[in-house]
This record gives C-alpha cells, structure tokens and sequence, in this order.
C-alpha cells in the first residue's frame, strides 16, 4: 500500500510537473513574436503589453518587460519558482500592417489555448517570411498614393501623372536601400533625387504642358515622411512609454530635417521655381482625393486587401473633419488650424477605434494610413521654399503652421484614446459585475 501512495504521488507530481511550462520556452516564445513585431513598425506599448499577457497566460508570476524600439528585455518568474532572462536587439524595421494583424490575432490565440511553445514558433516564422503584396504592387502603392495627393494639393492631370512616375523612382530607391548605408544621410539622397527629377521634369516641361514645381515636391515629401512611424511615436508617448516615444519621435525629426535638407540644396543649386501654387480645388474633390491618398499608402505600408476599403473611409472621414472644421472658421490664424487638425486628428481615431473592435484588428492598420492626408507636407515644403526666396517672415509662419498641425493631430488622438480607454474599462467593470451577479445566483 505504501509502495502504491509513493508510485500515485509520484505520478501526479510528473503531472503537475508537466503543467508548468518551461520559462526559457515561454519567454523564447514572447520575445521572437514581439520582436517580428516591432521589425513590422507596431508600437512599442502594444509590444509590451503582448508580450506581458502571454507570459502571464503561460503561469507567470511576475513579468518584467522593457521594450524600444531596437531592443525588447525581459525577465519572468513563474508560479514553481523558476525564472528566465533574454535580451534582443532589433536591427531593423519595416512599415508592415498585415503582419502586425497577424501576430496580434496569433497573440490572442495563444492566450486563450496556451499551446506548447515549440507548436508556435514555426507559425510565426510563417508570418515573418510571408508578404502582403508583390514588390511591384507595392510600386503601384506608391503610385497611386503620390496621384491622389497630387490631386490633393491641386494639382493638374500633368502633375498627377508625373508625381506618379517620380513616385515609383522613390520606392525603388526604398526599398532597395542598401543595409550598410546610414537611413538618414540615405533619406537626404532620395530627397535630392527625388527634387531633381521634379525640377527637371518642369523644366523640360515649361512651354509645352502646364506643370507645377511646388506640387510635384508636395507630393513627394508625403511619400518620404515616415508617417507609420510618427503614429506610432505619438501613441506610445500617450500611453506613457516616454524614453521609446521620444527616441522614435526624434528619429522622426531628423528624417523630416534630412528630406528639408535634400529639397533644399537642389532647389538652391539649381535656383527652380519656388512659387507657392495652389490650383482651385472644391471639397468633394479634396475628400475623395483624400481617401485614394489613403488607399496608396494602405498598399504601401502592406496592409491585407480586405482593410483597404476601410482605410480608405479613414482617410476620407479625416479629410473631411479637418474641411468642416476649417470652413466654420470665422478667420484663419493658428487657433483656428490647430482646431481644424484637432477635429481630423479625432474622428480618425474614433473611426480607427470603433473599426478596432468590429473586426478585432489593430487601431493602427485603419489609423496611420487615415491620418495620412492631414501630414504637413505642404507646410513643410513652403517653409523651404520661402527659406530660399530670403521671406524669414513668411517661413517662420509656415514652420508655426506645420508645428499647429502636428500638436493638433496629436491632441486629437490624445483625447479619444483617453475616451475609448475609459469606455473600455467600464465595459470590463460592468461585464465583471454582471458574471458575478450570474454566479451568485447560480449558487444560490
């Protein structure tokens, strides 16, 4: 009988023994989809809040998690005692919206099932080494984004086709830029380039087409601005990751000095129109260009082809947001611009938000390419223009203008992330307090 109770406690021991989970595997299993997360340009809060809940739906205890944007370090402790400790750095990121989805809705797969960590890790390699589009759909991404905002701005039918062609230069010099060379001092090359050609084109152009320097360089800058990653800086300084936040969003200002600095030089070297045109548009026409914006930068940032119909809504409920706004105005000044980037920076995310939960998706695949059309190109680039035409004055309020917009897309997202996170919280209470309810008078 002895020998009987040792062999059962035995058993049940190897049974309890199994149902604790190895920390080394929980924890290789967190860090290798967090960080195919940030390589696909997610947040930095959502990594650590990924990476927090599988490891907790595993067994542990205690998670210690600090994410930037290069490196993810990790420490947990579980219920048996044991812990482990990894460190990873991150070399490089990329704009990749579908993925994002992907591990996000694999994420919640394993923490509803907790399967073993081994069964996971071959699926997120899948995810890693899978592509949304072809390269040369990516192209027409780039193509279609740089027409529509062409169109945008004002823009002719000359323009359009133009800003399209130099478009797909610029994407092909992305997306082949060689790893060894510095993103900054690459980005101010592909800024020179790409005002180069813009200047050429004009000037080959002049007398025969009617062309317009200022919108061409337009509506390339909003193909340079690295607006997934701009997003993603004011997001994750909202939700308190301030060293990440701010390192991300002061890479974003070295990247917008660097395509100043590159549309500059030439427009200096080569003394090319710095006249501020801005051809007759009407509001249907801006929200509709708007969306097809949008749309481009959905394909351009990989997004899966059933979200780009509602990224597009997005970027036409932004557009138009910011249109009401702005025509209500009883005068135009700093206030007023600040109100009008608010309104759009606001109903995108409201939009992103609601869409975030009806299709349980990332708010950042239907956001960032919503927010799009509210990006200051247009600002930034008569900030230049005026800098070479000698009008300090004038720069000075262009450069104001450019600051309103961002602060007002900002504060936008600011507030109704602090709403969508209030109702979220009650929601949880109330289905909390209504489950209790449910089991007490179970019991009883």
């Amino acid at each position: 009988m002895e020998l009987e109770f040792n062999n059962s406690a035995l058993l049940l021991e190897e049974r309890e023994e199994d149902d604790c989970f190895d920390p080394e595997e929980v924890l290789t299993l967190a860090m290798d989809l967090c960080e195919c997360m940030l390589e696909c340009g997610a947040e930095v809060h959502r990594v650590e809040d990924t990476a927090e809940r599988i490891c907790r739906a595993y067994g542990a205890k205690r998670v210690e998690i600090f994410a930037m944007t290069t490196l993810i370090t990790a420490t947990i402790v579980m219920e048996n005692g044991k812990k482990s400790t990894q460190v990873r750095r991150v070399y490089a990121s990329a704009n990749e919206l579908y993925k994002i989805e992907k591990l996000n809705a694999l994420s919640r797969t394993i923490c509803r099932d907790t399967p073993k960590p081994s069964r996971i890790l071959g699926q997120i390699a899948g995810i890693k080494r899978k592509q949304t589009y072809p390269t040369w759909l990516r192209y027409v991404g780039g193509f279609v984004g740089t027409v529509g905002f062409s169109l945008f701005f004002g823009g002719n039918l000359w323009d359009a086709l133009l800003c399209g062609l130099i478009g797909l230069i610029v994407c092909l010099l992305d997306f082949n830029r060689p790893k060894y060379i510095n993103q900054i001092v690459y980005t101010v090359f592909v800024s020179a380039v790409a005002s180069f050609l813009s200047w050429l084109v004009t000037s080959l152009c002049t007398g025969y087409i009617d062309v317009h320097l200022s919108t061409i360089n337009i509506s390339i800058i909003m193909l340079l601005i690295p607006g997934l990653a701009l997003g993603n800086a004011v997001r994750d300084l909202l939700c308190g990751e301030l060293v990440s936040g701010a390192v991300k969003m002061l890479q974003c200002i070295l990247i917008a000095a660097s395509i100043a600095t590159g549309f500059t030089c030439v427009l200096l070297f080569f003394e090319g129109d710095t006249s501020t045109y801005l051809g007759a548009t009407n509001p249907f026409s801006m929200i509709i260009n708007g969306g097809v914006g949008a749309i481009g930068f959905s394909v351009l940032f990989g997004a899966h082809p059933k979200r780009l119909i509602y990224a597009t809504l997005a970027g036409m409920i932004c557009t138009s947001s910011y249109m009401l706004v702005e025509d209500l105005a009883p005068t135009t000044g700093f206030g007023w611009l600040f109100l009008a980037s608010f309104a759009g920076g606001a109903a995108c995310t409201l939009y992103s938000e609601v869409m975030a939960r009806v299709l349980k998706t990332p708010a950042t695949v239907f956001l960032i390419p919503g927010l799009i059309p509210m990006v200051p190109g247009g600002s930034l680039y008569y900030t230049m223009a005026f800098l070479v035409q000698g009008d300090q004055a004038t720069a000075a309020q262009k450069g104001i203008d450019t600051l309103c917009v961002c602060l007002g897309i900002s504060a936008g997202i600011v507030v109704m992330s602090v709403v969508g996170q209030i109702w979220r919280h009650t929601g949880q209470n109330a289905l909390e307090k209504r489950r209790a309810r449910k089991e007490k008078t179970t019991k009883g």
